[in-house]
């Protein structure tokens, strides 16, 4: 067994974050040290993201200062993984010599045979066809409260944008019981807030025979014992069903939180992204789901720039979004990616207007964002707490249900003690745009 350091180095998204849990936990299962100190390492590795423009340059900024350490510290073996080794592999092997391996999407579970020379190729990408199991080892890196399950790989809705069938290959789904036991093992470890990923949850079952769907997966999760929280993301809005919304109505694990990625609100756009639905269907959706779940909280993702948007359509989708009040909104710059149809499309529009168009966007949202916090002060939320505050040794943080992970604000704690992982009833006394201020009232385990 190895004794060789190494440090891993995660960019993008939590998908791509399992992937590096994974890889941390097959080589810690081998015997190698694991360190956060990249000066130490003899291995280092990083996990990389290709999905849009501004992910590109942060892997291509990793990968360079990483590289320095071959020359500089310990480091003999630099590995590539993730994203953008799957998309440009090519241009990576001729650009970087300084990189050993170059693994993409669907290797990474062979990563401590490829770093000892079992497999001597330095490109080892192919198309994706794994998929994580409950027995996979991995180590997590989030805090010890919460944990991210994906419960697919890939996707099949091919939005003309976006390059994920390409890096991540078809929508494929983790057996019913694959996930349930992979759960059960991480709350009898403690984590009492299980975070469901894929590129669209909502797809879930849809490639497997039977009756295994999002529901029937949510029926069994919320059986486990010692899981308190069980928040939902990424889901496509024409797949949530009056079957989904009960559910999440009925069940006290299931927050009532729901991230519903809509990207658009006018219909030429809608149909120019290969998205499915018209702008009437988003406005009966949402109005069925806060009519039927009290409290809920909706997040969503836009995107300005795309090709074609003029400002009748910016406005439009301005206009919306100051309309509807989203609890939690994410805003992307359309970013123009090779081998995507929306690539050669007219009406390509200039990074300047880009820019300001995010800008009007986020400035209302904050507006929206800050109004619906202060509506919260006064009231006892549930708090799962995650420990002492990032910004003050005397305070504690965590998050109530309407907040999730890494996206969303935190709760800070300013009065009463408590532990992390402990649920605790907070009294609500200050909100900012995104964070909120409170004190506990009572202790839940």
């Amino acid at each position: 067994m190895s004794r060789k350091k190494v440090c891993l180095t995660s960019l993008g998204c939590p998908k791509n974050l399992v992937d590096s849990e994974v890889m941390l936990g097959i080589l810690k299962n081998r015997g190698y040290r694991l360190t956060t100190e990249e000066a130490e390492a003899d291995i280092l590795i990083v996990n990389t993201c290709g999905f849009i423009g501004d992910a590109k340059e942060e892997s291509i900024a990793a990968i360079l200062k990483l590289a320095g350490y071959k020359k500089t510290g310990r480091c003999k073996i630099l590995v590539v993984a993730g994203c953008l080794t799957q998309r440009y592999r090519q241009e990576l092997s001729d650009e970087l010599p300084e990189v050993d391996y170059l693994i993409g999407t669907g290797e990474y579970q062979n990563i401590a045979d490829i770093i000892v020379g079992n497999r001597m190729e330095r490109i080892n990408i192919g198309r994706p066809t794994f998929v994580y199991d409950y027995d996979t080892p991995r180590l997590l890196s989030t805090p010890d409260t919460y944990a991210y399950v994906k419960v697919a790989e890939g996707c099949s809705n091919y939005c003309t944008y976006c390059t994920i069938p390409q890096i991540r290959g078809d929508f494929r789904s983790r057996p019913v019981e694959s996930i349930v036991r992979e759960a059960r093992e991480l709350a009898s470890n403690g984590i009492k807030e299980i975070n469901l990923i894929a590129q669209d949850t909502t797809s879930y079952g849809r490639d497997m025979e039977g009756d295994n769907g999002l529901c029937d997966l949510l029926r069994k999760l919320v059986g486990i014992a010692g899981v308190e929280w069980i928040r939902l993301l990424y889901l496509y809005p024409t797949r949530i069903s009056d079957n989904l919304i009960g559910l999440i109505r009925d069940e006290e694990k299931i927050c009532k939180y729901m991230d519903i990625p809509l990207q658009h609100i006018d219909p030429r756009i809608l149909g120019s992204m290969n998205r499915h639905y018209t702008s009437t269907e988003i406005w009966d959706l949402i109005e069925k789901i806060r009519g039927e779940i009290a409290d809920v909280v909706i997040r969503t993702s836009l995107i300005v720039g795309f090709p074609g948007e003029g400002d009748v359509e910016y406005e439009d989708l301005l206009s919306f979004v100051k309309k509807i009040r989203f609890d939690r909104l994410g805003v992307f710059r359309y970013s123009r990616e090779e081998d995507t149809p929306a690539y050669g499309m007219e009406g390509q529009v200039p990074e300047r207007i880009k820019e300001e168009r995010y800008k009007r966007l986020m400035e209302a949202q904050a507006e929206i964002s800050h109004y619906r916090n202060k509506k919260l002060v006064g009231r006892r939320l549930k708090v799962l707490v995650e420990g002492i505050c990032d910004e003050s040794e005397f305070l504690l943080q965590g998050r109530y249900w309407g907040q999730a992970p890494d996206v969303d604000g935190i709760t800070y704690i300013a009065n009463g003690t408590a532990s992390s992982g402990d649920m605790v009833d907070l009294h609500i006394v200050n909100a900012g745009e995104y964070d909120l201020v409170g004190e506990v009232t009572g202790l839940q385990g």
